[in-house]
């Protein structure tokens, strides 16, 4: 149905499941996208889902970075040796490999410092949501309530990545939270938004996230048509 659409996932809770299976569906799904994929990478922080899914809630951090190990490592090498948490293999064969090389590139959430820090260092952007307090404590991550909180992440970034020996220009920078749940039903103040993505461009984020209403479909078409012609397309 398109040729240019990206994909990305929002995001895979690396803890939550064994590294080469994540592995290999990243590989695969890359394929099936024809190379137009972005994988959103968090810890998670749900205790539920982590006792449903058999994970270790304590560990996950330790989790997330091993799962790094492998999601990083060029997928032009087929046979992937690794003694884990959990598991060992030898030469297991991980097929058929990415499109993109070395590997899909890896979105981490990065609101905490924690996070950042990965991201700096292997990752190929930086997620970052803005938070009430309660949100932030519920999906325990650190705060980020405005604009100004914006600009001080991504130069913390900056900082980070360029002291991990990276360009920070490697890293793209994608921000979700700026706006409420779209719904053309209540409608929006299209200059209010065009300020909105004029103040993050002049930050330096790269990407908005917005999400669009799902109760209805025809609703959620409209939404996107109607958004795409307001503000997406007038700004080209």
């Amino acid at each position: 149905m398109t040729e240019d659409i990206t994909l990305i996932t929002l995001v895979t809770v690396l803890p939550y499941r064994n590294p080469l299976f994540t592995a290999h569906q990243i590989r695969t799904l890359d394929r099936l996208s024809g190379g137009r994929l972005v994988v959103g990478v968090g810890t998670g922080y749900l205790r539920g889902e982590f006792r449903a899914s058999g994970a270790d809630f304590d560990r996950r951090r330790a989790l997330f970075d091993e799962a790094l190990e492998i999601l990083t490592a060029d997928t032009a090498v087929e046979k992937i040796s690794h003694r884990g948490i959990g598991f060992e293999t030898s030469g297991t064969a991980l097929r058929p490999p990415s499109i993109q090389r070395p590997h899909p590139p890896l979105w981490v959430h990065a609101n905490s410092s924690w996070g950042l820090d990965r991201a700096a260092r292997f990752g190929g952007g930086a997620l970052f949501t803005l938070t009430t307090e309660t949100l932030a404590d519920t999906i325990r991550t650190a705060h980020a309530p405005d604009s100004a909180a914006v600009g001080e992440r991504i130069n913390k970034l900056r900082d980070a990545t360029t002291a991990a020996g990276r360009d920070p220009a490697e890293v793209t920078v994608a921000f979700s939270g700026v706006l409420p749940l779209l719904d053309v039903r209540q409608g929006w103040n299209t200059d209010q938004v065009r300020a909105h993505i004029a103040e993050y461009e002049g930050l330096g984020v790269d990407w908005l996230i917005f999400n669009v209403i799902g109760d209805d479909p025809g609703a959620s078409e409209e939404t996107v048509r109607r958004f795409g012609e307001e503000i997406i397309l007038a700004r080209d």
